[in-house]
């Protein structure tokens, strides 16, 4: 946690990290009473006393005991950040960059964020990565931003770390480093993160970076699924029914799946109907099997809104015959990359050749054998139809719904 974020506990005592040798302030300080800034901290702060400046900054940004004053927030700021306080040169530059009490100036925000950062104030490290990123007031340069996030994280800063462990584990500009992304998911969940505790148990269970170990998956799944954090409820649950790091147990997969569902989590809404189905754990039950499975598919899983798809158009499991619907659920996953819902969805819309073209050119990289054989004949007779110019244009189409989905088959 930096500096910052202790400094704006206002009602409570504020403990200054870092700034005790700039200053004669108390470590513990109580900026506001009922009747508006404690008088003796607006007298440091008029004496000069750089922690007390900061502190009636915060106070006049956050009209805490003073009624709101951006400009004069700005200016006790400044006073501050002048003397060397980082958390206030930090402050000072986030006001530039925002135009808040003073002009909107991207050069000056930059020179305040690269003070504050130069002392290891790492809010302003992340406001520099994200400035050489997107290249606002400077030339974009990649290279210094990731230099600037490995700073960031190597100081602790959880977003930075989340961000270099994300990059490295989808290489996102930078190589695939798996390795590298357990590292720092790894220090992310050291820090407690929920997310970062999920993704290390993915990668134990997978072997992603690490050696295989079911055990540590279950281990890392639980502290996240502890903490409420959905998905990772649903893969602990996983991990119960197929006994990975844990003894099989589908009492226990239900328990888990069901907090997830109770967070509408489309995987773990999937599965407990599925143990529902089986009578895995629970007595058998369809109706609820499929009413979850409504509501998995409402949550956005394809395989779900495929089985939606084709309940409607069969008229089965409680719901009316509807081409229609059928159709709009089958597109709904066949949009996410559900190979059987392009294929089907094209089936169901055979009297639209440009329909029937589009989507079984998208599923025809996918089938093997007899289904794709009859694929390409059923394709051939609507590009008869079609003619060879309009095949041409929805090759394209296909071509560039392929390019913006790489991760979907």
């Amino acid at each position: 946690m930096s500096a910052r974020s202790n400094l704006l506990r206002f009602g409570v005592a504020l403990v200054l990290v870092a700034v005790v040798t700039h200053s004669q302030t108390p470590v513990s300080q109580t900026p506001v009473t009922d009747g508006g800034i404690d008088p003796e901290l607006i007298e440091k702060a008029k004496l000069g006393d750089p922690a007390a400046e900061f502190l009636v900054s915060v106070a006049y940004r956050k009209g805490q005991g003073v009624p709101m004053n951006q400009a004069l927030s700005a200016s006790w700021a400044r006073k501050a950040a002048e003397q060397g306080l980082p958390v206030a040169q930090y402050d000072l530059g986030l006001c530039y960059e925002l135009g808040q009490g003073v002009p909107q100036d991207d050069k000056q925000s930059l020179q305040w964020y690269e003070k504050a950062a130069d002392q290891g104030e790492v809010d302003a490290l992340w406001a520099l990565v994200k400035i050489f990123d997107t290249g606002r007031g400077v030339a974009r340069d990649k290279s210094q931003a990731f230099a600037l996030m490995i700073r960031a994280a190597e100081s602790g800063l959880l977003k930075a770390q989340l961000q270099l462990a994300d990059d490295y584990y989808a290489g996102q500009g930078i190589a695939v480093d798996r390795k590298q992304a357990a590292t720092w998911y790894a220090k992310a969940a050291d820090q407690g993160d929920a997310r970062a505790q999920r993704q290390l148990g993915v990668m134990y269970e997978y072997g992603l970076g690490v050696a295989q170990d079911y055990a540590q998956a279950a281990q890392f799944y639980r502290k996240s699924a502890d903490q409420g954090y959905a998905p990772a409820e649903f893969s602990l649950g996983l991990c119960y029914v197929h006994g990975r790091g844990v003894p099989q147990d589908y009492a226990q997969a239900l328990n888990w799946y069901g907090k997830a569902a109770d967070q509408n989590n489309p995987d773990a809404l999937v599965n407990l109907a599925l143990l529902y189905i089986h009578g895995q754990g629970v007595a058998k039950d369809e109706e609820r099997a499929w009413a979850l499975l409504r509501r998995a598919a409402e949550a956005g899983s394809p395989d779900a809104q495929l089985q939606m798809g084709m309940d409607y158009e069969d008229g089965i499991h409680g719901l009316p015959k509807d081409r229609n619907l059928a159709a709009e659920w089958l597109r709904k996953s066949a949009e996410q990359g559900n190979v059987a819902a392009q294929f089907n969805l094209a089936m169901l819309l055979s009297s639209q050749p440009e329909e029937l073209y589009f989507w079984l050119g998208l599923a025809a990289p996918h089938l093997k054998d007899d289904p794709l054989a009859k694929l390409i004949q059923i394709r051939h007779v609507a590009a008869g139809i079609l003619g060879p110019d309009k095949c041409a244009e929805i090759d394209t189409r296909v071509k560039r719904w392929q390019a913006d989905h790489p991760n979907q088959p």
